[in-house]
C-alpha cells in the first residue's frame, strides 16, 4: 500500500514538473518574441532576432563559445550568421525555445546545415530523419552528397541503399545525367544495384554518355569494363556491337567481343571469378498471358508460365477484362492497351506483383503494341486501321507518327534491327499476307516481301536476326486455320516455310527465348487449344512443352517478363 502511494506521488511529481517545464519554455519564448530581458541579437539576411544568451548557450556549444569568450559578438551583443536565411534562423530559434520544429521539404536541408553549423544535434537529427523519409529517385543522389558533407551517416546510408534498390529509376533522373564519371563508375560497379537484367545498366550508361557526348564519349570503355557483360544474352551483346558509340571505338568493340566469347568458349572462363549482380538471382524470365476469351466469356486472368520448370503459376487478376488487345513490356512494366472493349490501360508492376490502371481509353480491336526505345507503339486495329500512336510511360503522353500504307487489324508487330515490322492481318474485308517495315528515325513505312500465306490473328516473334510467324486464320472466317510456320530472313528480304507446329492454331500467344519459340493456347479445330508447343529454330523441330494452360483462352496478350522469384514460389 505504501509502495503504491509512493509511486502515485512520484507520478504526480513528474506530471507537475513536466507542466512546469512546458510553462517555463512557453514563458521564455514569449519573452523572446516580445523582446523582454533579451541581451543579444541574431542577425540573418538583414533581419534581427532578439534572444537570451543563457538560453542560446544552453542549446548550442557554438553560441556558448561566442558568449563566453572575449570576441566581438560578446561585446557588441550581436551575432551575424551571414550564410543563413532569415526564415531558417526563425525556425532554429523556435526549436531552441520550444523544442518543436516544423520541418518540411522547403526548409529541411537548410535546417540540417545550420544545425550542423550551430552544433545542435537534436535538430540536425530531426531534419536528417525528415530527409530520409522523403528520399526518391530525383533527390537521393543530392541527399547522399549533402549527408557526406555534413556527416549524417544514417541519411547517407539510406540514400545509398535507395540508389541500389531503385537504380533504374535513379538512372533516369536529371541528377544522374550530371553525375561525375567517378560516381557513375562507383555506382555501376556495385553488386547490390537492383536490376532485372544487365541490359538496364547498359542503357543507363549509354544515356549518361549521350547527355554530354563530346566530353564523355572517351569514358565509355572504362564504364563498359565496370559492367557484367557476361550476364547479358548473346543477342543483346550482338545488338550492342551495332551501337555506333561501340562500333567506332576499337577498345569498346574488343570488350564486347570478349563478353561474347563467354558463350562461344566457356572453358576459357572457368578459372575466372565472374560475379553477376546480386539482384539477378532474384528474378526469372516468365511468360505472362493476360485476359482473352474463354468458354465463359471475357477473362481477367493473368496466367504465368515458367519456362525453366515448364510449370504454371497464378498472378493477380487484371482490373478489367481484355481481349483482342495488345501487350508489351516497357521499362520492366507490362502494359495492356486497346482491345474489343473500351477499358483503361492496365499496367502490371512485377516488382510489386500488382496491377494498376491509367485513364487512357483505347477501343482498338486487333491492334498491336510494341516496345521500342522505352516507348510503346500502338499500331492499327479496327477503328484506327492505319494509325500509329506512341505512348511515353515516363511522361504519360501520346504523340502520332506516320501512318501505315495498309489498313491492318488482327496483325502482328515485332522489332528487328532497329525497325518495326507490321505483319499480315486484315483490312476489314480481306485477309492479308503483306508486310511493311517502319523506320523510327525517318518516320517512314516501307513495304517488303509478302509472306507465303495470308494470315490474321497469327503470332510473330523475333528470334535472333530472323522473324518467325506461326498459324492464324487463313481467311475472314474462324473455321479456316492456317497450319504453317514462316521465317523471314532480312538479308535476303525473303520469307520461307519451315516446320509446322504439331497443332494448327490461331489467336494464340508466342514468345521467343534464345533460339526457341513457345506457342500458347489459341483456337484450333476443337475451339480452344490449351497446349504449349516449343520450336527449336536451329533444329527446325516442334515439340510439346510442359502442362496445358490452366485457363483455356484465345485472343489474349502474351509477354516475356522478368518476375521476382518470390512471387513464383508463392
Amino acid at each position: 500500500m505504501e509502495n503504491t502511494a509512493r509511486k502515485v506521488r512520484e507520478k504526480a511529481s513528474e506530471f507537475i514538473y513536466e507542466g512546469f517545464k512546458d510553462e517555463l519554455l512557453h514563458k521564455l519564448n514569449e519573452f523572446r518574441e516580445t523582446n523582454i530581458l533579451c541581451d543579444t541579437t541574431i542577425r540573418a539576411q538583414g533581419q534581427d532576432f532578439p534572444a537570451h544568451k543563457c538560453v542560446l548557450s544552453a542549446a548550442s556549444p557554438y553560441f556558448r563559445a561566442k558568449f563566453t569568450s572575449r570576441l566581438q559578438e560578446n561585446e557588441s551583443n550581436l551575432v551575424e550568421l551571414q550564410e543563413a536565411e532569415s526564415k531558417t534562423i526563425a525556425d532554429v530559434l523556435n526549436f531552441i525555445y520550444t523544442g518543436e520544429a516544423s520541418i518540411h521539404s522547403s526548409n529541411a536541408q537548410g535546417l540540417l546545415m545550420i544545425a550542423d553549423y550551430l552544433i545542435i544535434p537534436s535538430l540536425k537529427s530531426k531534419a536528417s530523419n525528415f530527409l530520409e523519409s522523403s528520399l526518391n529517385a530525383s533527390n537521393c543522389l543530392a541527399l547522399e552528397s549533402l549527408a557526406s558533407q555534413y556527416n549524417c551517416e544514417t541519411l547517407k546510408q539510406a540514400a545509398v541503399a535507395f540508389q541500389f534498390e531503385n537504380f533504374v529509376a535513379v538512372a533516369k533522373s536529371e541528377d544522374f545525367k550530371t553525375l561525375h564519371a567517378e560516381n557513375v563508375k562507383g555506382l555501376i560497379c556495385k553488386d547490390e544495384i537492383n536490376v532485372s537484367d544487365e541490359e538496364e545498366v547498359y542503357q543507363a550508361v549509354i544515356a549518361w554518355v549521350k547527355h554530354e557526348l563530346p566530353s564523355r564519349e572517351c569514358l565509355l570503355p572504362e564504364l563498359l569494363k565496370c559492367m557484367r557483360l557476361f550476364s547479358m544474352s548473346k543477342y543483346s551483346l550482338r545488338k550492342i556491337l551495332d551501337e555506333e558509340l561501340v562500333s567506332k571505338n576499337l577498345t569498346c568493340t574488343r570488350i564486347v567481343i570478349n563478353a561474347l566469347d563467354f558463350f562461344l568458349f566457356p572453358d576459357r572462363f572457368q578459372d575466372m571469378s565472374l560475379k553477376p549482380r546480386l539482384s539477378l538471382d532474384k528474378y526469372e524470365h516468365v511468360v505472362v498471358l493476360t485476359g482473352g476469351i474463354g468458354e465463359s466469356g471475357l477473362k481477367k486472368n493473368t496466367q504465368c508460365f515458367v519456362p525453366s520448370t515448364l510449370s504454371w503459376v497464378s498472378l493477380p487478376m487484371m482490373p478489367y477484362p481484355h481481349s483482342h488487345h495488345g501487350a508489351a513490356v516497357c521499362g520492366g512494366v507490362l502494359y495492356i492497351m486497346g482491345g474489343a472493349n473500351s477499358t483503361p490501360m492496365c499496367c502490371f508492376n512485377p516488382k510489386q506483383n500488382k496491377w494498376s490502371s491509367r485513364g487512357t481509353m483505347l477501343k482498338l480491336k486487333g491492334c498491336s503494341v510494341t516496345c521500342f526505345h522505352e516507348e510503346l507503339y500502338v499500331i492499327g486495329g479496327e477503328g484506327s486501321w492505319q494509325d500509329v500512336q506512341i505512348y511515353n510511360p515516363i511522361h504519360d503522353k501520346w504523340r502520332p507518327r506516320a501512318s501505315m500504307e495498309t489498313r491492318r487489324a488482327g496483325h502482328s508487330s515485332v522489332v528487328l534491327q532497329e525497325c518495326i515490322y507490321a505483319i499480315a492481318g486484315h483490312d476489314g474485308t480481306v485477309c492479308q499476307n503483306s508486310v511493311e517495315c517502319y523506320n523510327p528515325v525517318s518516320d517512314q513505312w516501307t513495304k517488303i516481301s509478302s509472306m507465303c500465306k495470308v494470315r490474321r490473328f497469327a503470332a510473330a516473334a523475333t528470334v535472333g536476326d530472323k522473324i518467325v510467324v506461326v498459324g492464324g486464320f487463313g481467311d475472314m472466317t474462324v473455321k479456316t486455320i492456317e497450319p504453317s510456320c514462316e521465317m523471314f530472313e532480312p538479308r535476303t528480304n525473303q520469307w520461307s516455310l519451315v516446320s509446322s507446329p504439331l497443332r494448327p492454331r490461331a489467336a494464340h500467344g508466342i514468345v521467343s527465348i534464345d533460339n526457341k519459340v513457345y506457342l500458347f493456347g489459341g483456337e484450333d479445330e476443337k475451339l480452344y487449344a490449351a497446349s504449349v508447343e516449343c520450336f527449336d529454330v536451329n533444329d527446325n523441330e516442334w515439340e510439346e512443352a510442359g502442362s496445358y494452360m490452366s485457363v483455356q483462352a484465345s485472343y489474349f496478350g502474351t509477354s516475356l517478363l522478368k518476375l521476382p522469384k518470390e512471387f513464383i514460389l508463392n
